[in-house]
């Protein structure tokens, strides 16, 4: 199901075979490249990430736009089921009458002054984002134009803080908006014949009126037991539902303690090891379209676990993934 090639082993069209011949994931064995890329997204004192900035801060490097996934720049999504996370995210393209990468935002705003990541990392990314388009096309070849993303995702460590970040959301919205807020969160909960859009619509809306609550239900019920995709293991709460990346292809890396992104093959979810040795790659739904590739159900979870007391910690980096992704 999921597959471990060396860095080497990346070449045109590697990726695609892998896929076409049934694994959802593949492991890429790369530590080196992935620890440089950390030290310089992550690491850099001089550098404030949105997570530890005022939210002044993360509102002046918001670039947002209709569709929650296409944004850029700082920004947070705390919608219980769907989103949980807190992100500063760039998309890179290729200026060819400047003859270079550039990123956009370019730079960020950061206590009266602004930090720009160097030219160097962004050349490094691009460099990665080029090698597994290259290695995902069956062909080889790399299509006219797409951009390279690059994300960094802070989880929560608790599930009182991801309960509490979510209620200071809602509590901005006027009355309707929370009202939204609530039917959004039983909409997601719709499964089987009731979660297609319209359905689903309709079953939030029903959920709402107490008349007829209980009735819907006991029928949704009866669907979330036929669904292996809606199980949960003993101590998971579900953070990101399960969703398909619309790109080409997801990269990830990260520190991880209570946070694991999981992917769904053959009834069952199987945890995707995230590190700082690896990049778990697996195909988007622009790739499913283009070259024919398997679409692949993933989900984000947060683990309700102690840990030692002991174990330092480092609020910058603990929970944090990063994403190399091509769109």
């Amino acid at each position: 199901m999921i597959a471990t090639i060396d860095l080497q082993e990346v070449t045109a069209g590697s990726l695609a075979r892998l896929f076409s011949a049934g694994h959802v994931a593949v492991m890429v064995e790369c530590p080196d490249l992935v620890a440089s890329l950390w030290r310089e997204l992550l690491e850099r004192e001089e550098e404030q990430l949105p997570w530890q900035a005022p939210l002044v801060d993360m509102a002046r490097n918001y670039h947002g736009c209709g569709d929650i996934t296409a944004s850029l720049g700082d920004l947070f999504y705390f919608q219980p089921g769907r989103h949980g996370y807190i992100a500063r995210k760039m998309a890179l393209a290729q200026q060819e009458e400047a003859g270079r990468v550039a990123a956009k935002p370019s730079s960020f705003f950061q206590s009266g002054s602004s930090y720009a990541p160097s030219q160097e990392v962004i050349d490094q990314c691009w460099s990665l984002g080029q090698l597994l388009m290259t290695a995902m096309i069956p062909e080889g070849e790399l299509p006219g134009r797409f951009e390279v993303v690059v994300q960094r995702l802070k989880y929560q460590e608790t599930a009182a803080d991801f309960a509490n970040l979510g209620a200071l959301a809602r509590n901005s919205m006027g009355r309707w908006g929370r009202a939204g807020c609530a039917l959004d969160e039983q909409r997601w909960n719709a499964a089987g014949p009731l979660s297609p859009r319209g359905l689903s619509d309709l079953y939030g809306l029903t959920m709402l009126l107490p008349a007829v609550r209980q009735v819907a239900k006991r029928v949704n019920g009866l669907m979330l037991r036929r669904d292996p995709s809606r199980r949960l293991e003993p101590g998971q709460r579900l953070i990101e539902g399960a969703h398909y990346d619309y790109r080409y292809l997801t990269a990830l890396c990260g520190k991880r303690d209570k946070t694991l992104t999981q992917v769904f093959a053959a009834g069952k979810w199987f945890d995707l090891p995230i590190d700082l040795t690896t990049l778990a790659v697996f195909p988007g739904m622009i790739a499913s379209r283009a070259f024919g590739l398997p679409n692949v159900l993933h989900r984000v979870v947060h683990l309700e676990r102690e840990m030692a007391a002991d174990r330092p910690r480092d609020p910058r980096t603990d929970d944090v993934t990063l994403l190399i992704g091509a769109a």
